[in-house]
């Protein structure tokens, strides 16, 4: 059978599916001066909070090194010659390059199929989830790449967050917008177009940019999947009161809610709250 690798990136729908489906997941470790913290998909983003909000310098994204890919692909050889390796987007980490750069030492030996998801968090997991099934049911490495790929079309993301200097870490804005825009109280939304992360607009306060994510996501006619991103795992009220419309406009839809984790953290700080849209099939945004 088809054997599934990712990144500790990922989150899922449901807090079991990685261990019940035996995804193997590649750690990434987000590092500022003494403190590392290893991501995970179980973890409490609030609970190692401490450890990273008071860094003042850019917060590092580690993983594997090519060797260690490797090794996971070697262990993998045992027991399957056919692995899809879905990564969190190469904007944000390494794994997608390093992993590829391992496969290529199999060539003639296993068939390594890796895939820059262009996305993270839930949208990773999205991906993962729908491999993983199509993998249990038999269907080809191949028929699974090019539904992950078809996929990754109708995957969208918005996030909104309240810190600016998180912006300007990663040279999203300079940093006298930063401190004017947190001196103003200025929210930025940000989307992740191709893999990136792009500052999209902004407001003037929190309540409006929760109806401005509601309004995102009510520009789709069809969802196959829905997914809200939160830096804790205990819901907020911003976060309840996003379910209960979306539910209500979009009943049929499954819709998640997680934490995500340090890795996104990086970008986007600890307070953001997102949501990642999968587009039904056949419709168009």
């Amino acid at each position: 059978m088809v054997r599934i690798v990712t990144d500790a990136s990922v989150r899922f729908s449901t807090p079991e599916f990685g261990n019940k489906h035996k995804i193997v997941i590649t750690p990434l470790t987000v590092s500022c001066g003494s403190a590392h913290v290893q991501d995970d998909p179980a973890l409490d983003l609030g609970e190692v909070r401490p450890l990273l909000e008071g860094c003042s310098n850019t917060l590092l994204v580690e993983c594997p090194s090519v060797d260690e890919f490797a090794r996971v692909y070697e262990q993998l050889g045992a027991e399957t010659h056919q692995v899809i390796s879905i990564h969190t987007s190469s904007a944000l980490t390494q794994s997608y390059q390093r992993a590829l750069q391992a496969s290529q030492q199999y060539r003639g030996r296993m068939d390594i199929q890796v895939i820059d998801s262009q996305s993270v968090s839930i949208g990773l997991g999205f991906l993962v989830e729908a491999s993983a099934h199509a993998a249990e049911r038999g269907d080809s490495l191949d028929s699974i790449v090019r539904m992950v790929r078809g996929m990754i079309t109708r995957l969208y993301m918005v996030m909104f967050l309240d810190d600016l200097s998180f912006l300007e870490r990663n040279q999203l804005v300079t940093r006298s917008q930063a401190i004017l825009g947190n001196m103003l109280g200025i929210i930025p939304f940000l989307t992740m177009e191709d893999g990136q992360l792009i500052p999209m607009e902004k407001v003037r306060n929190r309540l409006r940019a929760v109806e401005k994510l509601i309004e995102f996501v009510c520009e789709f006619s069809g969802l196959e999947q829905l997914g809200i991103m939160q830096g804790q795992v205990r819901p907020s009220e911003d976060t309840l009161l996003i379910h209960e419309r979306l539910h209500t406009l979009y009943p049929a839809t499954q819709i998640s809610r997680v934490c995500y984790g340090p890795t996104l953290s990086a970008f986007v700080g600890f307070d953001s709250l997102g949501a990642v849209v999968l587009e039904a099939q056949g419709e168009s945004l």
